[in-house]
């Protein structure tokens, strides 16, 4: 076996679909299942059970993983060892971000381009399977950092982490719609909704919880913004952060929650003390120098 392989197994392993992980991979579908399948006829195993509509991973597969992200590793490291003594940031950028990071976002991004500019040599690779998985991912090694809306309590253990923005939660409702409460909506409306993963929902779950209130969802959708613009035309109410209803004025009214622990936060994950992966260093102290300039934590009121 070789290390494009090794690659190709991983990719499938994590994504559990060809198509996505030949295009992680940066190879058409075709010439990666020809390789996995070439793997497995060379060793005489099945490495995935595959159906028309899944992909999961066999018992051979179970165990040829975690020796395949060790390689791999083990390539990586020297890799980055080499460069490093020519003084040199290269090697990979695992990234997980949610898909709205409010009013973190002019930082993150400054950052991101700063980081991709004075470090070209680094490939970045950004994801979003919510926030929940993401933190987990960052603990089991298969991310280098994540921007999670999830607040420090709601985290594993054994991660570092920073409150990048915390902004308060607020219900939203088109423009010119009667003010109406929480409870009131919560009985004749059904809500727009992040997906269950993300640590917005999860916030939001708690508000309800809090006041006792149950309510039924209409739509599940990927960012507080795609909420904010369903909301705008009419598909039902839905609890934000208040930069999602601020980013459409006009369209979109903000109406205050009474309930002080309605907030959504941003913070920044890694292992600790500090990313064992050069580029995620590097990265975290360009993050250092925008946040330090214009920090952006929303305080409590």
């Amino acid at each position: 076996m070789d290390v494009r392989q090794l690659e190709y197994v991983v990719a499938v392993a994590e994504e559990l679909n060809f198509t996505r992980a030949a295009a992680r991979c940066h190879v058409a579908q075709s010439a990666l299942s020809y390789q996995v399948a070439r793997l497995e006829r060379k060793h005489g195993v099945t490495l995935f059970e595959r159906t028309s509509r899944s992909v999961r991973l066999a018992p051979a597969g179970e165990l040829l993983l975690p020796r395949a992200r060790a390689v791999l590793a083990g390539i990586e490291a020297a890799r980055v060892e080499l460069a490093e003594l020519a003084g040199v940031v290269t090697g990979r950028l695992r990234i997980g971000m949610i898909g709205s990071t409010g009013q973190a976002a002019p930082v993150v991004e400054r950052a991101l381009a700063a980081f991709h500019h004075r470090h070209p040599g680094v490939e970045i690779a950004i994801r979003d399977t919510g926030s929940r998985h993401m933190a987990g991912q960052v603990r089991d090694g298969e991310l280098d950092v994540a921007f999670v809306g999830l607040h420090p309590g709601q985290l594993p253990a054994g991660l570092t982490h920073r409150v990048l923005a915390d902004e308060p939660l607020v219900l939203a409702v088109p423009h010119g719609h009667p003010d109406s409460g929480l409870a009131d909506l919560a009985t004749r409306s059904a809500f727009v909704e992040m997906r269950a993963e993300s640590g917005l929902r999860r916030q939001v779950d708690a508000v309800f919880a809090r006041a006792g209130l149950t309510r039924r969802i209409a739509f599940e959708l990927a960012t507080s913004d795609a909420v904010a613009r369903f909301v705008a035309h009419g598909f039902g109410p839905a609890v934000v952060p208040r930069s999602a209803v601020e980013a459409r004025p006009g369209d979109v009214s903000a109406l205050d929650l009474a309930d002080p622990d309605a907030r959504h936060p941003i913070v920044l994950v890694h292992r600790g003390p500090a990313p064992s992966a050069p580029g995620a260093r590097a990265f975290l102290a360009v993050l250092d120098e925008f946040e330090a300039r214009a920090p952006v934590r929303a305080p409590r009121s």
